[in-house]
């Protein structure tokens, strides 16, 4: 009895630290442990929704949104929020270095615009798991080297944490 109850007991603590360490985040289809990193730094800027930037964040930024009645867009979202309490947004950023598959991973939940050339760019791949704190989803799409516009809407929360590059 006592050798059955020790071994519940061993069943039991090495449940639990599965469940504390199997939250997701190693189960995208690609690696975002630089995004996390990023996500989690304490010195992201902050830039509202409507800017335009200079140049490409080199990590983390947040985006101050507006409700979904006031978010202002280039073009309307091509996905209607699920939700009618939603915030939204954009940012222009300039062009790019140069051509190829850009990686756009977000914080949280919502759906993203990305346009360039006066047209929907197109995803060439995509990952989201709801289950890793911090980090919801990537897109990648290839790119030009013009200028760029992000669109988020459908978001929760009055900001969003977002990184771009190129993918590595």
């Amino acid at each position: 009895m006592l050798r059955l109850s020790l071994l519940a007991v061993a069943l039991i603590a090495s449940l639990g630290t599965a469940n504390a360490t199997d939250d997701g985040c190693e189960k995208f289809a690609w690696s975002l442990a630089r995004e996390r990193a990023a996500f989690a730094a304490t010195d992201k800027a902050t830039i509202a929704t409507g800017e335009t930037l200079a140049t490409l964040p080199a990590g983390a930024f947040v985006i101050r949104l507006q409700p979904g009645p006031q978010a202002s867009f280039e073009m309307p979202p091509e996905r209607k929020p699920r939700t009618e309490q939603w915030h939204g947004g954009m940012v222009r950023l300039p062009a790019l270095a140069k051509p190829g598959i850009y990686q756009i991973t977000l914080s949280d939940d919502a759906w993203i615009d990305v346009i360039q050339n006066g047209r929907y760019a197109r995803s060439v791949g995509s990952t989201g798991r709801s289950d890793c704190p911090g980090v919801r989803k990537s897109v990648r799409l290839d790119l030009d080297a013009s200028p760029v516009v992000l669109q988020v809407s459908g978001v929760a929360p009055e900001t969003i944490a977002l990184t771009i590059g190129p993918v590595q």
